[in-house]
């Protein structure tokens, strides 16, 4: 009798015991968002750009828990920066089909948790990126609708989920002054943004105390996006130095933290930082190759007068497989062998940028214009060209006043020689300088389809700001946007800026 319930106790316990893992089971295969230990592992690993170990682990965790959307997040994000970096038809091909079947999956998982809405917006905000790099803009428009959408449901349902704010905040940025050219997206989505609130929003991402693993990454996303607004938008240099330098200082190992901090140090100026941190990016061996740094390494020591920098320039046209910034390394090659005082092949490499890569964005289409015109510099001016870009300002001010204007023979380089004082005094805060500079190359450009006049009345409209001359300012914004039917040259950057600077000054 004893060994019978003993026997009875003992089954009774094993049937619990059962039942309880079958209930945990079928609890956990409800979908659900968990940074496992391979989500966040795989997560660092993104980062360094070793996206087929991120394949493995994934495929393992996929097995392990089906359910998780933090496995789709983590899969689709390394499906993206395949094809942003590449920009590769090949792989954009490739991989469109399953990018879309984990969008598709993760729309379709019906879970009441905010990070089901953060997913699905950084999903189609990848997706957009990646339509514009192939100029699909339609469904590039669809798919920032979409995220605004998700963004905007999860501010009802969860107000205080700060993670939203990187990508609402971003997006709240850029819709603050959108180009002609793309208005038709705004009336799409039917949002007018607003500058100050959306750097708010991303800025109480930033300082907040989230900091488990998985918002190092997200807070270094947010971080190089709100730099990249305050440099381009908000026209505050230093902000965005100090938002990215702290996040980036392994960037002798972090491939993404070596870009995002050579991209803001190239932006604010800081050219040495740049050519030091490019020098020290990690090998590509056993990563996805990431050729744009060897075309930034290849500016950077253009602008020191380096005379390898052709060989950067070189790595990237040979081995790129994309389309987008070509036409400016070619560019570049024709500068730094005009440098060296070979023209011939200078004007090689010129006919090369009219002939390799697309047109779509600023910096291949003023390529484009260059060297369809085929117009050698003088070298004086060249030189105070590329230095002033590295900010390089005593230099590229001495090489400048060594050159006698009388004999500069085109518009253009006259322009450009009163353009160029008028930013090195303006960066010196020698406004009293600038001011007559830029005057001078409005009233001498205004006519000419070069960018020189219109970026001069975005610059007085800078200073007047400065300054507190609200009216002098506005008025030189809406001359800048509005005025200079003739131009050619960055027409949707400077019709943002000035938008910008308006939006500041409460129009």
């Amino acid at each position: 009798m004893r060994l019978s319930n003993a026997i009875e106790k003992n089954m009774c316990k094993r049937v619990l015991f059962f039942c309880a893992l079958l209930f945990n089971a079928l609890a956990w295969a409800k979908p659900h968002f968990t940074m496992s230990e391979n989500c966040l592992k795989a997560q660092t690993l993104l980062y360094e750009l070793k996206l087929d170990q991120v394949d493995n682990l994934m495929a393992a965790e996929s097995k392990l828990d089906a359910d998780n959307i933090a496995v789709d997040w983590v899969k689709e994000s390394a499906i993206f920066l395949r094809i942003f970096i590449s920009e590769d038809k090949v792989v954009y091909d490739k991989y469109s089909k399953e990018w879309t079947k984990l969008v598709k999956h993760v729309e379709g998982v019906q879970f009441n948790n905010a990070w089901l809405n953060l997913v699905l917006s950084d999903m189609h905000i990848h997706q957009a990126f990646i339509h514009l790099k192939f100029n699909e803009s339609f469904s590039a428009g669809a798919d920032i609708k979409a995220a605004f959408k998700y963004l905007k449901e999860n501010k009802k349902k969860f107000p205080s989920f700060l993670p939203d704010n990187k990508n609402l905040g971003f997006l709240t940025c850029l819709f603050s002054s959108v180009p002609a050219k793309y208005q038709w997206l705004a009336k799409l989505i039917g949002f007018e943004g607003d500058m100050n609130e959306g750097l708010n929003e991303m800025n109480e991402y930033l300082k907040s105390n989230l900091n488990t693993r998985e918002h190092i990454w997200m807070k270094l996303d947010a971080a190089f996006l709100y730099a990249m607004v305050q440099h381009h938008l908000n026209k505050s240099s230093d902000i965005a130095w100090a938002s990215i330098e702290p996040l980036t200082r392994n960037y002798k190992a972090v491939v993404l933290e070596n870009y995002m901090r050579a991209t803001i140090a190239n932006y604010v100026g800081k050219n040495e930082e740049m050519y030091t941190v490019l020098m020290a990016k990690p090998p590509y061996a056993g990563s996805t190759p990431f050729y744009y740094l060897d075309y930034l390494l290849g500016i950077s020591k253009l602008r020191r007068l380096d005379t390898d920098a052709d060989v950067h320039f070189k790595i990237f046209t040979v081995l790129y497989k994309g389309k987008s910034y070509l036409k400016s390394a070619y560019r570049y090659l024709s500068w730094a062998y005009q440098l060296k005082g070979d023209n011939k092949t200078a004007l090689t490499y010129y006919a090369m940028c009219v002939k390799n890569g697309v047109a779509l964005i600023e910096e291949d289409k003023q390529a484009e214009r260059e060297a369809k015109e085929a117009l050698p510099w003088p070298i004086e001016l060249l030189k105070a060209r590329v230095q002033y870009d590295g900010h390089y300002i005593d230099k590229a001010l001495t090489a400048l006043n060594s050159i006698n204007a009388s004999s500069l023979v085109h518009k253009k380089h006259k322009l450009e020689l009163e353009y160029r004082k008028a930013r090195i005094y303006h960066d010196l805060k020698q406004y009293n300088k600038a001011i007559p500079f830029y005057e001078i190359t409005i009233e001498d450009g205004k006519k000419e389809t070069y960018y020189y006049a219109a970026y001069s009345a975005l610059q007085l409209g800078l200073i007047y700001e400065l300054q507190g001359k609200k009216e002098q300012s506005k008025k030189y914004f809406n001359m800048a946007k509005n005025t200079f039917s003739a131009n050619q040259e960055y027409v949707n950057s400077i019709e943002q800026k000035a938008k910008a600077g308006l939006k500041r000054l409460g129009k």
